[in-house]
Parts: C-alpha cells; structure tokens; sequence
C-alpha cells in the first residue's frame, strides 16, 4: 500500500499535472459564420471612471490622439456624482459626462447606467469599454476595427502594463493576463473558440446593446461573465494582438489579494448562473484542476501521517519539501515561457523578467490563500485600487 502511494506520487501526479497543461494542444478546429461589415461605425467609449482625477487624462490623451479620428463627444465618461472631480476634468476634452443613478458602486452598473441613459438619445454601432487608468497605443482602434469589419461582434486588444517594471507585484500580475492571453487566447482563437474576456480593453456592436438596452453584467467580474454570456448565445469573438493598450497593476501584495478574492468569487458567480439558467458549461472549468489539487493534496495528507506514524517525521517534510519544490519548478517554467513568447511585446524590462522567474510562481500560489481566505468570509465586495501610474514617454 505505501509503494503504491508513493509511486503515485512520483509518477502519476507530474502526469497528470502535464496532461492538464498540454490539453489545450488537442483542441478541435470548431467553424465560424462571420458576416462581412460595409458601413462605416459609429462609435461610443465607455469608461467608468468612480474618483479616477489621477488618471482620466491620460486616457482622453490617448482616445483623442488615436490614428483613427475619434468625435470627443461621443465618448462617455461615468462618473458617480457632482462632486467627483474627474468629471470637471473629463469636461475639458469635450467628452461627455454621465452621471450616476444608482449607489451600486460595481463596474457592470456603472456601465449598465451609462448605456441607458445614451440609449434614450441615440445609437452607436461599435461601444470600446476600457478602464479610466487605461493608454491606448495610437492605432488601437484602426487596428481593432479590422475585426469590425470581418464580421466579429466583440474583440479584445493586447494588454500591456505601465507599471510592469515598478516592483515584483505589478510585474507578476501584469503576467497573469498575459498567461491568459498568450496561453489561452491565442490557442482559443486558432481553434475558432471563443476568447476570455479579462478586464476591459474590448469592444462590442452595438446591436448587442440595443438587445439588452442596457449592460446585464453585474457580477463580480463581469468580464468573465459577458465571456460566459458570449460563448453559450454565439457572439463571435477575436483576439488583436496589434491594438495595444496600457493597464495599471497594483503594486502591494495586499491589494492583489483583495482583487483576487473577487475575481475567485466572481468566477464562482458567474458560472454558477449560467449553470443555473442552463446555459452550458463554464468558458473556463476550474473543476478538474479543484479535483487535481484535492488529489495532490489528499496524497500529501497520507504520505505524511503514514510517515509520522512510522516515526519518519523528517522524510515526511522532506517529501512535502520535494512536491512543493516541483510544483515551483512547474510554474517557473510556464512563467519563462510566457516571459519569452512576450519579449519585445511586453513593457517588462530584462532586468525584471529575471526577478519574476523566480517571484511569479509564489505569486501564482497566493491564489490558494485567496481561496483559503474565501472559505472562512464569503463577504467580499468591489473595493477600488488607486490608480495613479502615468505612462513614461
């Protein structure tokens, strides 16, 4: 019985950790109906931007400076209320300003009260949702509008980060959208399959819109769930590494915590829902890699009480050692290579890359304290990060 343990865990667990990461390569190519777009759009920017005075003008900088000439007055700037002095800033740009009508302080009812109050004067064809401490590289929309073109209803640009280079945080969660993208968008859009939606940075046709008349996403993350919303009704997605754009990270482990917690309790939301209205599985199914980890950890639990058992409480921490060690060693490959697949792309200089080597994977297993923190208080809310990162020239 203890050989079979243990041969388990020598040999089985790396197998079935790999198996899980090499899945994705055996995707199925799926076919898409994409309906060619003649008109020229109309286009709206959204940007919920709750005490964003720090920042806002870096965005309107960039919205105005786009290759693309874009009319000032169709982009909407959703502030809470008067006294928000990121309205009076936004003003200066000739944008127009909104004005919440609700207390809900979430991104997905900050942009569901902006949409209904544009839908009661007039229509836009394409609406671009970004972030108040978003950058846009000056041919993020001539570059976007391609997929506009070819017929997509929604399309997200490359996320490239400020402030990557600020410390080993911002670094490593700037990396996990990169993880996103580069391990999961770009396989999901060769095989046709729709994409995860992470953040803003995107836009989507307004024929969507006017179907909803309004933004029903209002969970936790609502861009895992406008992700879920799009893969189970047919929208068609894509992927434009060449529209660029810039995202603050945050820069204390404390506030990424935070974040992640939501983002857990979001993902859990959102997939509940749609499992709930029978709509299908999740984009994403973190399931198998709940059983793996309950496996793994169930192995771990065994191996150690035989051995404690067996008076052997020093080659019991030395296996706990030597699993832990492998599954660092795991993850500081995958973030080597998603350092290389993004060099030359990625605002992260050599310098950091080398730091983060070896910081990401600790930063990777935070995501268990995060859950581990969700078991014990369920009660997590939308909490803002200050923004206050300006882009170097």
């Amino acid at each position: 019985m203890i050989d079979f343990i243990k041969i388990f865990g020598i040999v089985l667990i790396p197998i079935l950790i790999l198996l899980y990461l090499l899945k994705s390569l055996f995707m199925k190519k799926e076919s898409i109906n994409l309906k060619i777009e003649s008109k020229t759009p109309r286009i709206a920017f959204l940007l919920p931007a709750r005490n964003e005075k720090k920042v806002i003008g870096d965005l309107l900088d960039s919205i105005n400076k786009q290759t693309y000439k874009i009319d000032m007055k169709n982009v909407f700037v959703i502030v809470q209320d008067k006294k928000d002095k990121t309205g009076n800033i936004a003003k200066k740009y000739g944008v127009t300003v909104l004005y919440r009508t609700t207390d809900i302080k979430t991104k997905g009812k900050a942009l569901d009260d902006g949409i209904k109050q544009i839908l009661k004067k007039q229509h836009f064809d394409l609406y671009y949702i970004f972030d108040a401490d978003n950058v846009l590289d000056k041919d993020f929309v001539k570059n976007s509008l391609n997929s506009y073109y070819l017929g997509y209803d929604l399309a997200l640009g490359y996320r490239n980060t400020k402030n990557g280079n600020e410390n080993v945080v911002a670094g490593a969660s700037s990396l996990i959208f990169s993880l996103v993208n580069t391990i999961i968008n770009k396989r999901r859009k060769k095989n046709n399959k729709n994409l995860v939606i992470s953040g803003t940075g995107f836009f989507i046709k307004g024929k969507w819109i006017d179907k909803w008349q309004g933004y029903p996403f209002q969970t936790l993350t609502e861009d895992y769930e406008i992700s879920l919303y799009a893969s189970q009704n047919g929208l068609t997605t894509d992927y434009v590494e060449n529209a660029i754009f810039y995202d603050e990270q945050p820069t204390s482990y404390k506030q990424t915590v935070v974040q992640r917690k939501r983002w857990i309790k979001g993902y859990f939301d959102s997939t509940k829902l749609y499992l709930k209205n029978n709509k299908g599985k999740g984009l994403i199914n973190v399931f198998p890699i709940i059983a793996m980890l309950c496996i793994i950890i169930s192995y771990i639990i065994l191996e150690f009480i035989i051995l404690c058992i067996n008076k052997k409480v020093i080659l019991a921490l030395g296996i706990l050692f030597t699993i832990i060690i492998f599954i660092y060693m795991l993850l500081s490959i995958i973030t080597i290579y998603i350092l290389c697949r993004e060099k030359g792309k990625i605002n992260i200089n050599k310098k950091m890359g080398i730091k983060l080597a070896f910081y990401h994977p600790i930063f990777l297993f935070g995501y268990v304290e995060c859950a581990i923190l969700l078991l014990f208080n369920r009660n997590v809310e939308w909490n803002k990060i200050e923004h206050k990162a300006k882009m170097k020239k």
